[in-house]
């Protein structure tokens, strides 16, 4: 099989990513707001969110804390005509289509620079945050939710799931040519880029938290967006890979399961020194 560097970008562009991006918002929201205040400690900031998909948490941001503007950036086009299509009608929120390593503003543009859900699926994460680096102004901030699959965990199931996520999907993302653990090598990231006053908090999105047939659903619409994309990248039978998936689903959704998504949410200041980095 021919390697490629194209990260998880087919998937990540698919109809069943609209529906997971919508769950994920419901079940993430709750916890990762109140992380949120602390960036947005005053109305009146300008944003950017990288990475916006259709724009779910953008609309929330723009809601909740009242930016100047806030510019969501998506590659995939689909996502933003939907972005545009939900949310146009609110003000001081617009969407652009760009790519996350080479964003389409000037140096110094933002005061925050948001991006969620995409380091672990793109080929270059280093790109991206210094990106956003780029365009914040010295002062600013840069908040990422920076997934790493080695932090989901289900019992009982049939199927061992560390296997499946180190074996299964994460062969997957490294022949595509992404890391499905990058959550946990970002802070170390930041700091070789020169940021300050890094902060790393964890969102526990599990059975107890969340309702179990709302998470049960972000595992349902994973399988529908990534089950044959993983089994093209690692080799595994479809049908092996769809059966691990609904044994994850179906964990959530028995009473006596449980099952825990631990997310990373990673922010930090940048500086005039993390400028010259």
């Amino acid at each position: 099989m021919t390697e490629t560097t194209y990260g998880q970008k087919e998937p990540m562009e698919n109809d069943a990513m609209v529906r997971t991006l919508d769950a994920q918002a419901r079940a993430i929201w709750p916890q990762e707001r109140i992380l949120l205040k602390r960036i947005f400690h005053r109305e009146g900031l300008d944003v950017v969110d990288v990475g916006c998909g259709t724009g779910e948490i953008a609309s929330r941001i723009t809601r909740e804390f009242s930016p100047n503007r806030l510019i969501g950036v998506d590659l995939a086009e689909p996502h933003i005509r939907r972005a545009r299509e939900l949310y146009g009608d609110l003000k001081h929120l617009s969407f652009r289509q760009g790519d996350a390593t080479a964003l389409p503003f000037e140096a110094n543009a933002f005061d925050v620079a948001l991006c969620r859900h995409m380091l672990q699926a793109v080929p270059d994460p280093a790109a991206v945050i210094r990106e956003m680096i780029r365009v914040v102004k010295p002062g600013g901030s840069i908040y990422a939710l920076a997934e790493d699959y080695g932090m989901l965990f289900f019992q009982p199931t049939t199927y061992d799931t560390d296997e499946f996520y180190r074996d299964y999907a994460g062969k997957a993302a490294s022949r595509a040519g992404s890391d499905l653990r990058q959550g946990r090598k970002m802070p170390a990231l930041l700091m070789a880029l020169g940021c300050e006053e890094i902060a790393v908090n964890y969102l526990c999105v599990d059975t107890i938290r969340v309702d179990r047939s709302l998470l049960a659903d972000i595992f349902v619409h994973w399988r529908d967006g990534f089950a044959d994309w993983i089994s093209s990248y690692s080799g595994k039978p479809p049908e092996d890979v769809r059966n691990r998936f609904n044994d994850m689903i179906e964990c959530c959704r028995r009473p006596d399961g449980y099952a825990a998504w631990i997310i990373p949410s990673i922010s930090a200041r940048v500086t005039s020194s993390t400028k010259k980095v």
